[in-house]
């Protein structure tokens, strides 16, 4: 579907049959061929759509004879208006009409093509709920039907699992068993734009991975197919994979390939329009979330997530421009949390309770909070504005964050001892502009064993010849503070 803001206020052959108004009285499908819906006018079932839901959905169903792959398409030279529809939304269910199970789904083929093509694996016996909707139009559309009965069934697409276990070099992908249970999967994965096939391929006979050794903080995406021994699925994906960063971080929506830049958008939304470019602080592009007039807002937007230091001090400035009536106010929190959950966010940052609408310009917001221990960290912003007149849009642009190290915390990151273990010579290097003063060894009871006057150079080498084999603690003291490392003598 086209991102409209509520600003202020195998074909074999041909079937001509209209989709039914409501789950209960779907159409059959029972071959391949070419649909045509007359109109949206059914009843829409909610589920794998929301927020943004649509007012109508008309709709089909099918019951899988042999497991295999349903392809389902809208992407059709003649879905052009002003006869037939060039926007489409598709939803697929399993379970019952009292009960329906979102299962699949597709909204928009690429961001200039606004129609719906899916494919997605099928179990024999089991009935899918095809649901046609569009937020936007009621017209009528053809699409294509085509059952596959493959060897080896391709995972579901809903059924692989955001990463965990992120750092700024790992992370670990999960999903669940593909039909027919393959005898293991292949895990594709590499810089993102490269093909399905020519990356990094890794095996394993469970449903899921840890990858390592991953390059730092890195743009990654992957891919995923079933591998059952002799023949293999197609691939699926390419699914984001944004490894932690350091600290400076930003993002203005702007950049064409990757406007989130691996932010969670959650229940907000982007708009990239040019037709909304001067609503944007930098355009053409910025993040919203719409409040409502029936009931307040909780939609939170997750950051890309940023490994931080113990004590390291973090900035968040962002843009933000609310566009309410004169007075209806918003208000926003700025959170914190181990994981892109809403349940995680347990520390307000920051509270912006009272952005006022009616307002053309920006305003800039502040926000400062300090790391208690070192890890991965999300932060997010969560829109918790009351009930407005309308539905308005809070916009938020041109986010940065930034960070300041405790002095210890400093040094450690930009204090280099090597090599270690050692048998000698212990050589000490930091940035040019850190000043080292002196050093004293100490063994684990506490006695020290060593010092040493380094005449504040920024490099200096210590010879631990004359220590006993074991590990030692070295206290390291320059003009931004002191800084201690275990070190080992061979």
């Amino acid at each position: 579907m086209k991102k409209i803001l509520l600003f202020v206020g195998l074909i074999v052959s041909s079937f001509n049959a209209n989709a039914q108004l409501s789950c209960a009285a779907a159409t059959p499908i029972t071959a391949n061929g070419t649909f045509t819906v007359s109109s949206i006018t059914g009843t829409y079932g909610a589920g794998c759509w929301a927020p943004g839901t649509a007012p109508k959905s008309n709709w089909y169903s099918y019951t899988a004879t042999a497991n295999g792959e349903v392809t389902v398409s809208s992407d059709l030279a003649v879905n052009v208006g002003p006869t037939y529809s060039d926007d489409t939304r598709l939803s697929i269910f399993t379970g019952t009409c009292a009960a329906l199970v979102c299962y699949d789904g597709n909204d928009d083929v690429s961001g200039t093509n606004y129609k719906s093509a899916l494919t997605f694996p099928v179990q024999s016996g089991t009935t899918y709920y095809i649901a046609w909707d569009n937020r936007w139009s009621a017209k009528g559309f053809q699409f294509t039907f085509a059952f596959n009965a493959v060897p080896c069934v391709r995972p579901s697409l809903l059924t692989i699992n955001d990463a965990t276990n992120v750092t700024t070099n790992s992370a670990s992908l999960s999903w669940s068993a593909a039909l027919g249970n393959p005898s293991g999967y292949d895990v594709d994965y590499g810089a993102v734009g490269h093909t399905a096939g020519t990356g990094t391929i890794v095996n394993t006979t469970t449903t899921s991975v840890n990858l390592q050794s991953l390059p730092v903080s890195a743009d990654l995406v992957y891919y995923l197919r079933s591998n059952c021994g002799g023949t293999q699925s197609a691939w699926v994906g390419p699914f984001n994979l944004y490894l932690a960063k350091t600290m400076p971080y930003s993002n203005n929506f702007d950049d064409t390939a990757d406007p989130t830049d691996g932010f969670d958008l959650g229940e907000w939304s982007l708009s990239t329009s040019s037709a909304n470019a001067a609503y944007a602080n930098t355009a053409p592009g910025f993040a919203f979330s719409n409040t409502s007039a029936t009931a307040a807002t909780n939609s939170f937007m997750f950051f890309r997530p940023v490994s931080l230091s113990a004590g390291e001090q973090v900035t968040i400035n962002f843009q933000t421009r609310f566009l309410g009536g004169a007075t209806d106010i918003a208000s926003l929190n700025v959170t914190v949390g181990n994981a892109p959950l809403a349940a995680s966010q347990t520390t307000v940052v920051q509270a912006f309770p009272s952005i006022a609408g009616g307002s053309t310009t920006y305003t800039a917001r502040t926000a400062t909070w300090t790391a208690p221990a070192a890890g991965i960290y999300y932060f997010a912003l969560n829109n918790v504005s009351g009930t407005t007149a309308d539905t308005y849009s809070l916009i938020v642009d041109t986010i940065t964050a930034s960070s300041v190290l405790s002095t210890n915390e400093f040094s450690a990151s930009n204090l280099s001892v090597y090599p270690n273990p050692s048998n000698g010579i212990l050589n000490i290097s930091s940035d040019s502009n850190i000043l080292l003063n002196n050093l004293s060894i100490t063994d684990l009871n506490g006695r020290t064993v060593k010092t040493a006057k380094l005449n504040g150079d920024s490099s200096a080498q210590i010879n631990i010849a004359d220590l006993a084999a074991g590990v030692y603690m070295m206290t390291i003291n320059s003009d931004q503070g002191s800084v201690t490392k275990k070190i080992i003598k061979n």
